[in-house]
């Protein structure tokens, strides 16, 4: 039965909502008659709509959900924070968003968020798809979550809203010779740290919540557990993998000093932040290694803005005033997770079999490890092509000697299980012994044919590699 009180000199209503639970609501009523007749009318409106006979008029706003959804569903995800910055960003003050969800179309909230990628943000650009499929997201599972608890009634609109189309990046990774110059070219602090991301392809995150008891040096064996400090990784369940025996060192140098149970710590000890700049750090260690793209010479007069590009450092000066030009290096903007797509990279173009760069990776399915992480090198490629030789005295004649894969140097060991020649970029001494094939006779020249009389090929699995 619904009741009234009195608080900060105005009267609250209590009542059981169209769902059953109870609510306080701040009323507009001057004396408690009238705020018991708001309370009995209200809790009679309520009732009517549990039982059917009308349909919910919540004042609730689209805004309104997104907190509760926040507060109440989406808090203690891992992505709890990110969402609630954007959401609170984008989404909390727009004003279409301040009507109840079912004074709101689906049309409405498409142009709503298709203004996203045309309006400056707080920025100065637009937002970008995926950001926009994000704020999509976020809205469909505040509606999805507030439907399941009966808050609002109807269908979701967002699943009438469409995807924006996100233009596919061609991710980078480290080539056969980079490897060798970047790991030497970081500190000492961080080289054991990007030596495992290379070597085992762990992410940030597990790197960083990467513990002692975690590595077992006896087995050579690395326990992925963990992802900063919650207690399960990303794919919810726990992996081991096997650690390159060129990587052992790194991780026996990392323990060694460690003065926490983590294996990568801050030097206090402490966990580092899911915030830190590791591109810094690697695009750093390229620049020192001399990877770049080219150079950027610019005059830092003040007022003057000229600016040369060019493909060397050497010393120019300024057109206009005569003054020494300022260089700096342009590197790849390359991305700390793409030191775990050189991993399957390196490990595919070494004749590493899809399955085990899978396991490796700890993939759950061979698809994404195929069309996202694995990418060859030009080089390896033009060695696959001419592996259609078809006159074996050609092949004799053009089979190019075969040379003991490079040796890295001894202050920066390179597993050579990763790794191609870097001289030629194919696969170091590993040579294909072809299959043989039975035919049968009375086919010959021809093949075997099925009952059809077509010939009959294996199933082939095709995977874009590139």
């Amino acid at each position: 039965m619904a009741s009234v009180y009195e608080k900060n000199g105005h009267w609250y209503l209590r009542y059981r909502n169209d769902t059953g639970r109870w609510c306080d609501k701040k009323s507009a009523a001057r004396t408690k008659t009238e705020a018991r007749r708001l309370a009995d009318d209200l809790e009679r409106s309520c009732e009517k709509v549990r039982f059917g006979l009308e349909q919910p008029t919540s004042d609730q706003s689209i805004a309104d959900l997104l907190r509760w959804w926040l507060d109440s569903v989406w808090k203690g995800r891992p992505s709890y924070a990110k969402a609630k910055s954007a959401v609170k960003c984008h989404l909390l003050d727009a004003p279409l968003l301040q009507s109840r969800p079912a004074d709101v179309t689906a049309g409405q909230l498409e142009r709503f968020l298709d203004q996203k990628t045309r309006t400056p943000g707080l920025k100065g650009k637009p937002l970008g798809p995926q950001a926009v499929n994000h704020l999509r997201s976020f809205l469909r599972r505040a509606y999805t979550a507030a439907l399941k608890e009966k808050l609002i009634k109807g269908s979701n609109p967002l699943d009438e809203v469409r995807t924006w189309k996100v233009p596919k990046r061609k991710p980078d990774f480290l080539r056969l010779h980079e490897v060798p110059l970047v790991l030497p070219a970081l500190r000492s602090n961080w080289r054991p740290l990007f030596a495992t991301a290379i070597y085992a392809g762990l992410r940030k995150g597990e790197l960083f919540g990467l513990r002692k008891q975690d590595v077992d040096f006896d087995l050579g064996l690395i326990f992925v557990r963990r992802s900063y400090d919650r207690e399960i990784p990303k794919g919810g369940h726990e992996d081991g993998i096997p650690a390159a025996s060129e990587l052992l060192p790194y991780l026996r140098e990392a323990v060694s000093r460690s003065p926490s149970e983590l294996v990568f710590p801050r030097p206090d000890g402490e966990m580092y932040p899911p915030t830190t700049q590791l591109e810094a750090v690697l695009r750093r260690a390229l620049r020192r290694a001399g990877i770049v793209l080219g150079y950027r010479h610019k005059c830092r007069k003040q007022g003057c803005g000229h600016v040369e590009p060019a493909v060397d450092d050497g010393v120019r000066r300024c057109p206009a005033d005569g003054h020494r030009l300022w260089v700096t290096s342009l590197v790849r903007p390359i991305r700390f997770h793409d030191l775990r797509h050189t991993t399957g990279s390196l490990l595919t173009m070494r004749g590493a079999n899809l399955h085990s760069v899978q396991r490796i990776l700890r993939h759950s399915d061979p698809r994404t490890t195929a069309g996202t992480y694995l990418h060859l090198e030009p080089g390896y490629l033009r060695r696959e092509i001419d592996l259609l030789r078809f006159s074996a005295s050609a092949e004799l004649a053009s089979a190019p000697e075969q040379k003991p894969l490079a040796s890295a140097p001894g202050d920066a060991p390179f597993a050579a299980i990763l790794l191609l020649d870097p001289r030629k970029g194919v696969q170091g001494g590993r040579t294909r012994d072809p299959i043989p094939v039975e035919v049968p006779a009375g086919y010959v020249g021809a093949g075997y044919r099925g009952r059809t009389g077509d010939i009959q090929l294996g199933k082939l699995t095709l995977y874009q590699l590139s």
